[in-house]
């Protein structure tokens, strides 16, 4: 700490005064009216929180401790502005909630943090760049969208040398005598540069139904299981013991234009048959990706992508439309579009049908989701 003399009023002070030091008070407020043409067999129209990102607000401290050291710290709630209610189950810093050192070794943070597949590939995706929520891979089977935070993580990002980046991370699952119990470990490595972006991931999950979906408890065979994933697309899954997921993604500009792609094997391995999650063995999805946007002007984005996912026993095939207009460097208005296409058999043993993320799944193989909204950050 350094220390330094102060005249005040005369009379000489002895103050201490910490190095520099700052905190910064930051947010998003998302609202829109979305309109679905199939919710259970019937037209819908209901405002929807967060749709190109959810509502938040957020504390980020950042202190210099000198020789190169830093002191990160971060705070954040989500919550839905329709209702006025806590998200991530209720959580107060159900997003993040980390503290860590930074240096030129890289930065190491403990808490309550993002999983690596969303930190790697949501640069890459449709839903950061353009279409939000609507747009995630057969209802965010990935967690690309980072629905799910995880905690007791351990996470460490490497600098950035020539151009690439590493990480690492590391759930403790906190169980005593069961050390790998919701335990979790994920690697990722990335590149950029003025043109290119790409980034390769790979996450193991023990237990994710307790790990990473909120469940009350670890699945047992046989037992009655409160399953925390209501959409028919993996929710049959949920009671695996291990959630791996291996992806990759790139972007590349040229001019005002950007091309994306992304790739994600998502396995639910050794699925517990339960009450409510009757499937036994291991369910895989395949998710690809292509998407593209254009800036007309530096107010306007206009984005189309596709997605076709090959599930276990379903295929599920969506295009994704969206659309941005900046009225400031804060604030925006956004429409979004995205149709989905499914076929075979869902999750739960039943026939597939079109089950957009967050939105009550039609009772036919198609559902359409349109949603204009605006979005003020700060």
């Amino acid at each position: 700490m350094k220390r330094a003399t102060v005249v005040l009023c005369g009379v000489f002070v002895s103050t201490p005064i910490w190095a520099q030091s700052s905190v910064t008070l930051y947010g998003a407020v998302d609202d829109g009216f979305t309109f679905t043409n199939n919710q259970g067999g019937s037209k819908n129209y209901q405002l929807s929180n967060g749709a190109l990102g959810s509502s938040k607000w957020g504390i980020l401290v950042n202190e210099d401790l000198g020789g190169g050291l830093h002191t990160v710290a971060r705070l954040e709630n989500g919550f839905d502005i329709n209702s006025g209610e806590l998200g991530n189950d209720g959580r107060l810093f159900g997003r993040q909630a980390y503290v860590g050192l930074g240096g030129g070794f890289g930065t190491l943070t403990l808490g309550r943090q993002y999983d690596l597949v969303a930190d790697a590939l949501m640069p890459m995706a449709a839903t950061l760049k353009f279409a939000g929520t609507l747009a995630t891979h057969a209802a965010d089977v990935d967690n690309i969208w980072g629905d799910y935070p995880l905690s007791n993580v351990i996470k460490y990002n490497s600098p950035v040398i020539h151009g690439f980046k590493a990480s690492g991370l590391f759930s403790l699952g906190g169980v005593a005598g069961a050390f790998s119990d919701n335990r979790t470990e994920a690697v990722s490595l990335g590149y950029s540069d003025s043109a290119l972006a790409a980034s390769a991931v790979f996450s193991r999950i023990n237990n994710p139904a307790t790990a990473l979906y909120y469940a009350s408890s670890i699945p047992q065979s046989g037992s009655t299981f409160s399953n925390p994933i209501t959409n028919p697309t993996f929710s049959g899954y949920v009671s695996a013991r291990t959630l791996q997921t291996a992806g990759a993604g790139l972007n590349y500009k040229l001019g005002g234009a950007t091309i994306g792609a992304v790739y994600t094997n998502v396995r639910f391995e050794d699925v517990v048959p339960t009450s409510s999650t009757p499937f036994s063995g291991t369910a895989s999805f395949n998710n690809y990706e292509i998407n593209g946007t254009y800036l007309f002007t530096p107010a306007l984005t206009v984005g189309v992508g596709y997605t076709y996912t090959k599930a276990e026993t379903a295929k599920y095939n969506q295009i994704n439309f969206g659309t941005e207009y900046q009225l400031s460097k804060r604030t925006g208005l956004y429409a979004t579009a995205v149709w989905e296409h499914a076929s075979g058999t869902d999750s739960t043993g039943k026939p597939a049908t079109a089950a957009l993320a967050f939105i009550t799944p039609s009772s036919t193989p198609n559902q359409v989701a349109v949603r204009v909204g605006v979005r003020h950050v700060f």
